[in-house]
């Protein structure tokens, strides 16, 4: 499990392993409250300084650091951090007080779809459980029926504003988990891609702890729909690659 949030936050025992992802170390943490500095992960000076000073916006921004992830060391560093959240939980930690435009909600999207397919694929945990997550699914085209790969998604609660983000593969699928419980029935969620967005209503059996809860929502050409007959196949298929 891959989390995210603010180094300067109150650590927290639920945090579990403690990533820094900053180039600099930050001013006033003691290194006793962090486990782990990836400081390859830390979005690069130049950039954050330009992003800073409004030279670039966020879509660059984002779009630099998304393109260095591919590049040693960053990569071997990401596959260092997907492995730690495969085995237990990891907090993601920098400086920026805006998560949505921080490159920690990056990190967590570009590792979305892989910590999913081993939350929903492997024996579960007592958080991770049918009872605590509904996850939902989907695939984004352009107008013609291709698929967008890198496209950012988000699946905010309306309820509590706390997101979940997501980023598509190379066949336009993204799949986010979300944190709901039974009494979260009837919550309603923001799907945004881009510009594009859709609310939705959470719907599932509270009794039944055993069937996979969720929703597919598809973007096409930017215009969203929701599919919620085709969410127990389209997942299947995505655990069976």
């Amino acid at each position: 499990m891959l989390r995210t949030k603010r180094v300067y936050d109150e650590p927290d025992r639920a945090d579990g392993t403690r990533v820094l992802v900053m180039r600099l170390w930050p001013r006033g943490i003691k290194k006793i409250v962090v486990d782990l500095w990836l400081k390859d992960l830390g979005a690069e000076v130049a950039n954050l300084r330009a992003f800073k000073a409004g030279r670039i916006g966020w879509p660059e921004m984002r779009r630099r650091y998304l393109a260095g992830l591919k590049r040693e060391p960053a990569a071997s560093a990401l596959g260092r951090l997907r492995g730690m959240a495969k085995r237990g939980r990891v907090t993601v930690l920098c400086s920026c007080t805006d998560e949505k435009r921080c490159h920690r909600s990056l990190i967590r999207a570009a590792l979305g779809i892989v910590l999913a397919m081993a939350i929903l694929a492997a024996p579960a945990a007592a958080e991770h459980e049918v009872q605590f997550r509904y996850t939902v699914l989907g695939y984004v085209k352009d107008g013609a029926g291709k698929p967008r790969k890198g496209v950012g998604l988000e699946v905010t609660r309306q309820k509590t504003g706390l997101s979940y983000p997501g980023e598509t593969d190379a066949s336009g699928l993204y799949v986010i988990v979300t944190r709901l419980a039974d009494e979260s029935l009837g919550e309603r969620l923001l799907v945004r891609a881009g510009p594009a967005s859709l609310s939705i209503m959470a719907r599932f059996e509270p009794t039944n702890h055993r069937a996979e809860r969720g929703t597919r929502v598809d973007f096409t050409g930017g215009k969203a729909a929701e599919r919620p007959a085709l969410f127990a196949a389209t997942l299947k298929e995505f655990l069976s690659k």
